[in-house]
């Protein structure tokens, strides 16, 4: 059985592995990446990378091509009634300088420049098809993974070996952690569809009882549509054909017909569209000895908050920091890699709460519930301090969790 030895085995090939093991190629450490895919998957979708992303990609050295390449630069985020008006504007110029905006693009467009630098790399090894099967154990401590590469056994030695593997994480199961996932009632129906003319620059949500439509410029060229839907109630949809489900949009708001119906003309089948479903993870804890998780591994949150990317991406630049010394020592203790918790979790349990509080109001169906967030986000439009600290929150840059008084100034503004 073939074997080799690397100061580091990551499992799974999303954002958050790569920076991780970028951060750790630049000072000679040798890393093994496992992806069970064949090759990079790209899916129908687009996706926000806020300020804190940016700022990752920027000390990668990425930023400048990522902004050169066809991406949307994003100075706002509009919200509207579906019965008509405006509700809301989220305004990233308010933020500070140089990363007072956000990027909205197509998920591959990232990968494929954070792959270009990790293939630069020496040190860093990709091996793409290969099924991560079991840990290797000395005593308590993990000290590498077994994986599969076309029905050959393979052997990767290491100190210490990272779950990035997503939601459904089979190292963590290995890892023993215990978790709670939480799978949300409702998901998104999402498609990338050609950008209308009238389209300006400018990103939108329709809001309504039970009703979110989602319309996002991930291009020139490309507008990122998504729609929410009870999961329980996808098939029922798709029976009905792809043709009732453009003229259920459609319907939703004169507006939405008059930009995006000749849109829609594109999408002749269910085959051109994905379904995103929700999920929040969250695990007692994050490291045992000699191993981590990060990423929707170790907690994954609800798309409102868009920082799913994002977080992951900052788990790689705090854990690299913290394995950085743990590979001079030679100490891959709990006790030491727990440094990484320590400094991720407060953060991250901000984000996934206030993520099931978006969930509970934007979400419903419930008229009093409705009739609420409407209040709200029009008090937030309204008060720039708390605007201010939602987007601030939003954005990653400081992430505070919401007091009584904040939401009292919501609900009661005057």
């Amino acid at each position: 059985m073939p074997s080799r030895k690397w100061d580091l085995v990551i499992v799974g090939g999303g954002a958050g592995g790569l920076v991780l093991a970028l951060e750790l190629a630049k000072k000679g450490f040798k890393i093994a990446i496992l992806d069970q895919k064949s090759t990079p998957e790209f899916l129908p979708r687009g996706e926000i990378l806020q300020p804190n992303g940016l700022k990752i990609l920027d000390q990668l050295g990425l930023l400048p091509e990522l902004l050169d390449s066809d991406v949307y630069l994003n100075k706002a985020v509009h919200f509207f009634q579906i019965s008509g008006g405006h509700l809301c504007t989220i305004d990233y110029s308010r933020l500070p300088a140089p990363y007072s905006y956000s990027l909205i693009v197509l998920p591959e467009r990232v990968q494929k420049i954070l792959l270009q630098k990790v293939s630069a790399a020496a040190n860093i090894e990709i091996f793409w098809g290969t099924t991560f099967k079991e840990l290797l154990w000395e005593r308590a401590r993990v000290i590498g993974v077994k994986g599969e590469h076309g029905g050959r056994a393979l052997l990767f030695h290491a100190p210490m070996v990272v779950g990035a593997d997503g939601i459904g994480s089979r190292v963590r199961s290995a890892f023993q952690i215990k978790h709670r996932t939480h799978a949300y009632a409702d998901g998104y129906v999402t498609m990338v569809v050609d950008r209308p003319p009238g389209f300006k620059d400018d990103s939108r949500y329709y809001l309504g009882k039970g009703f979110i439509f989602g319309a996002f410029p991930v291009s020139s060229k490309k507008i990122y549509l998504f729609y929410l839907i009870p999961t329980n109630k996808l098939r029922k949809i798709q029976e009905k054909g792809i043709e009732h489900f453009k003229g259920k949009i459609c319907s939703l708001h004169p507006e939405i017909r008059s930009l995006f119906s000749e849109s829609l003309q594109g999408i002749s089948s269910w085959d051109q569209t994905m379904f995103m479903r929700c999920f929040r993870v969250v695990c007692n804890r994050w490291v045992v000895s000699g191993g981590a998780l990060l990423g929707d591994a170790v907690h994954a949150m609800n798309p409102h908050v868009a920082q799913g990317r994002n977080a992951a991406m900052e788990d790689g630049i705090a854990l690299a920091n913290v394995l950085e010394y743990c590979l001079e020592q030679g100490n891959f203790s709990q006790d030491t890699l727990s440094r990484y918790e320590v400094f991720r979790r407060m953060r991250v349990d901000t984000l996934q709460r206030l993520g099931d509080e978006m969930t509970f109001f934007w979400n419903s169906g419930i008229p009093p519930i409705a009739w609420l967030r409407e209040r709200v986000f029009r008090s937030v439009h309204q008060q720039r301090n708390l605007h201010d600290k939602l987007l601030r929150t939003v954005a990653g840059l400081e992430v505070t969790p919401f007091g009584f008084s904040d939401r009292w100034k919501a609900l009661c503004p005057w």
